[in-house]
């Protein structure tokens, strides 16, 4: 019996892993991080988009396991502020060396004197396979609509989805960190969308070596 194929989790965010494995859960292959492989450089996140970042991710990373590898690349839309919030950055935009609560005092920060709609925020995040240096696909989906809590404390700080602390949900009267997993699931739909294309898409890839017709690529 041939050993069954792996694929990396192309990142080193502990959330994004566990996310990445529940999305590629049933699809027969066997996930594998960082740590798994051979050390390899990071791709720089020059992408004009959070699509090209992930497909960027996804192919240096196959490239470097000469395998098959999965990326993602996420952030936050806050419309309220406009051309001075750019969510390709939400990660970085607390500067370099930051950590996941700097990030979130940092966005505190971004946000202070806004209230009620002007809080008012969703996300996006994409996905990308690739095989061996060579990318097979991606999509892009948005949705999670919340608002941003204007306060937290530290002992509230979501490891890896960091913004998930100040993540606040009014139908719910509760924040994604104070969520159960069901809840979580249900309300994050870029995630269920993500995982519905690349399982979709794994099905007709892996059963005959070959890439289905094109899939579209947003959603």
């Amino acid at each position: 019996m041939p050993a069954p194929r792996t694929i990396l989790l192309a990142t080193t965010n502990p959330a994004k892993i566990e996310r990445l494995r529940w999305a590629l859960d049933g699809s027969g292959l066997v996930p594998l991080t960082t740590h798994d492989v051979p050390p390899f450089a990071p791709v720089a996140e020059t992408g004009a988009s959070y699509e090209e970042n992930a497909i960027l991710k996804a192919v240096a990373a196959s490239a470097a396991c000469a395998g098959l590898a999965v990326a993602t690349d996420g952030g936050i839309t806050i419309p309220a502020l406009g051309a001075a919030w750019n969510g390709l950055f939400t990660g970085r935009a607390a500067g370099p060396g930051a950590t996941d609560t700097d990030r979130v005092r940092h966005l505190l920060s971004v946000m202070a004197g806004r209230r009620g709609e002007e809080r008012r925020v969703s996300w996006t995040e994409a996905l990308a396979l690739a095989d061996r240096g060579q990318v097979l696909a991606s999509w892009s989906a948005t949705g999670n609509e919340g608002y941003l809590a204007e306060s937290f404390t530290p002992d509230q700080v979501v490891p890896g989805f960091w913004v998930a602390t100040l993540w606040y949900y009014p139908q719910l009267g509760r924040r994604y960190c104070e969520l159960t997993e069901a809840e979580q699931v249900c309300l994050d739909t870029p995630w269920t969308v993500l995982r519905e294309r690349v399982q979709e898409y794994l099905r007709g890839y892996l059963a005959t070596g070959a890439a289905p017709p094109p899939a579209p690529r947003s959603g």
